[in-house]
């Protein structure tokens, strides 16, 4: 049995659902006003193998090869729930302010035609930098709604990113670093085609806990 693991330090129960409350009125308006709702957060990937559950002889249990994990991909991504779409800003530079923008710059050109495109994130120190919140001030199609403090259950994308680290890291073996890069962007340039493996996955349903 492999244990499962939750935020050491959650909001309280009456915080969680005031979050799903408000999320579920802002669906029911944003189909009505062309408003699009995008989960975000940062992930980084490391080029190195994730030993997972799988099939096996328990006489000759599996073995993968490891890697140096000395290089990682640093990704800075949204999910559209409705449309299954995938917009992200994903490179070796760390995330910071200067990246944030570039996202949400690129959230901009992906949806040219949205009236207000609202971003459910966290509370990382380069969402609130002083460089981003000018930026965003001068972009104000683009509303930021932070996520309670130590709430990852209540970001959707949390579910994407154990997606893809199962297709891309999980008793994954890439010996080069520039193959692993080049999966690594096959897979975040394409979601639509796993939309049909993501339908029951991002659900629009919260876990309180």
């Amino acid at each position: 049995m492999k244990p499962k693991l939750f935020p050491g330090k959650p909001p309280t129960v009456e915080v969680q659902k005031q979050f799903v409350k408000e999320y579920n009125e802002l669906r029911k308006d944003a189909e009505k006003n062309g408003t699009v709702i995008i989960f975000c957060d940062a992930m980084h990937l490391v080029h190195q193998t994730v030993p997972s559950y799988c099939w096996g002889d328990p006489k000759k249990p599996p073995s993968f090869k490891t890697d140096s994990g000395r290089q990682r991909l640093n990704i800075i991504g949204g999910y559209d729930p409705v449309r299954c779409k995938f917009v992200h800003n994903t490179g070796e530079d760390n995330c910071d302010a200067g990246q944030a923008i570039i996202f949400f710059d690129k959230l901009l050109k992906a949806y040219p035609h949205a009236d207000r495109i609202e971003v459910i994130l966290d509370n990382a120190s380069y969402f609130h930098a002083n460089k981003t919140t000018d930026w965003l001030k001068k972009h104000p199609e683009i509303s930021c709604r932070f996520l309670p403090a130590y709430a990852p259950n209540l970001n959707l994308i949390e579910r994407f990113w154990r997606f893809v680290k199962g297709k891309l890291v999980k008793n994954k073996y890439f010996e080069k670093y520039k193959t692993f890069r080049c999966q690594v962007f096959r897979l975040l340039n394409h979601v639509s085609d796993y939309k049909h493996e993501l339908k029951s996955l991002m659900i629009e349903k919260f876990q309180i806990i």
